[in-house]
């Protein structure tokens, strides 16, 4: 978000939920109530800076076709994960985007090192902590 308020006068933060994009990873109980009271705090946040969160449930790319279309977005950026199925589902989606002539851009948001930043001397993945530290 640090990334849209520098470049942009208007940002319209947006959180879009659709478990089957989760693959082999879908949110438990507990993850899925702290999602929730983590949205709620969000929003409550953004409205006291005269913003608010929209949120929608839905494939990430028609819902933010159907967001741009209602707003006239030139830009898109979001925060990485890196589950499998939700690279794989991101990579679509700044490939569609960017092919419409919009900005896109995803940015490391939870990590000290992205995971193809860290490799062994062989080049290889760390296997064990200890000689990652």
């Amino acid at each position: 978000m640090t990334h849209a308020l520098e470049s942009h006068s208007v940002v319209i933060p947006v959180y879009i939920h659709h478990p089957s994009e989760e693959g082999d990873w879908p949110a438990g109980g507990a993850a899925r109530w702290w999602l929730h009271h983590s949205l709620e705090s969000l929003d409550r946040d953004l409205h006291a800076k005269g913003s608010r969160l929209i949120r929608r449930s839905g494939h990430a790319l028609e819902v933010l076709q159907a967001l741009i279309t209602e707003t006239g977005a030139k830009a898109v950026y979001w925060n990485r994960r890196y589950e499998p199925a939700i690279m794989a589902r991101d990579q679509i989606v700044k490939s569609e985007l960017r092919s419409c002539g919009l900005t896109v851009e995803s940015f490391n948001g939870s990590l000290l090192f992205e995971p193809w930043e860290v490799a062994t001397k062989t080049g290889g993945p760390y296997q064990v902590f200890t000689p990652f530290w």
